[in-house]
């Protein structure tokens, strides 16, 4: 179990910065940017870590994207490669603050091993699936044989298969292949309610998510299931497995959820790893997941 260290540590962080066109429910069209930005911006701002980004990114962004990144406090902008291939640009529609429809335009390549090797130095490794191609298997399995600190992976857009469509790819929910081959590289994995569903073949309940976590925990030490409003819940191992249900902070009004499942991995992982307290990581999630609810989309 980690324990409360005085000097800073190293959070190795992997994913997709994407461009963002958001159309509201109300209508709004609002442009952004967004993706593995949330993380980043929320692990800088909390200090307690020095953060080193492994990043692909297109050379029509590069510019962009680094003068975003180099406002950034305690990061290594020397992992942050630019790429031929245009950048990843993201057009959700929400019908609701739940349900939206994407469309992907543009797509960076995956990571390899040769690319997250430099990552094997740090602590603890967030892995958030932005683009859900951020990283291949290979890379990460190689990687998890030799890396010898936390792995926290938010399995987030690897649920998202594409369909080609006039102008770019439709993503849509979709059982991934080889997920279970993924999440043992994981010791924290994140997933929201949907997402469970999908991997687990079954309606989410507190048993379920017991019953998942029993069946497939390998070298798995938390299941963090994310449930919007009502919080989150923590299921992990001692003498027997245990759930606790963290419940949210009261928020007034929800302008927009954008985001909010990155910034809860990243306040997650720098908590835990911090104290190595699921709980206290849990809460920390959901206070800064919450705070962000309330704010306008744009904030890059």
């Amino acid at each position: 179990m980690p324990r409360r260290r005085l000097s800073p540590f190293k959070i190795g962080v992997v994913g997709t910065i994407n461009r963002d066109t958001i159309f509201l429910p109300d209508g709004t069209a609002v442009e952004s940017w967004g993706g593995l930005l949330y993380s980043l911006k929320y692990l800088c701002n909390d200090g307690r870590a020095q953060i080193i980004p492994a990043v692909n990114v297109g050379a029509d962004a590069y510019g962009s994207v680094m003068k975003i990144l180099e406002g950034f406090d305690r990061i290594d902008l020397s992992h942050i490669r630019k790429v031929p291939e245009k950048n990843n640009h993201c057009f959700l529609h929400y019908h609701d603050q739940s349900h939206k429809c994407e469309i992907l335009k543009g797509s960076v390549p995956p990571l390899t091993y040769g690319r997250i090797r430099a990552l094997l130095k740090c602590d603890l490794v967030l892995v958030n699936f932005i683009s859900g191609s951020d990283v291949t298997l290979a890379a990460l399995e190689r990687f998890r044989e030799r890396f010898g600190g936390l792995v926290h992976m938010d399995i987030h857009s690897h649920t998202l298969g594409r369909r080609k469509v006039p102008g770019g790819y439709r993503r849509h929910l979709r059982r991934p292949p080889h997920w279970d081959r993924y999440i043992v590289c994981a010791d924290v994995l994140q997933v929201n309610e949907i997402e469970f569903e999908l991997l687990a073949g079954k309606p989410f309940s507190r048993r379920q998510a017991v019953d998942f976590f029993d069946r497939h925990a390998g070298r798995l030490t938390y299941l963090i299931v994310t449930l919007g409003a009502q919080g989150c819940l923590a299921v992990y191992r001692r003498q027997a497995t245990i759930s606790r249900l963290v419940p949210a902070i009261k928020v007034r009004g929800v302008v927009d959820t954008t985001g909010c499942g990155d910034i809860f991995g990243a306040a997650f992982a720098v908590e835990y790893l911090t104290t190595g307290n699921p709980l206290s990581a849990a809460r920390n999630g959901n206070r800064l997941a919450g705070l962000r609810v309330g704010k306008r989309t744009k904030v890059f």
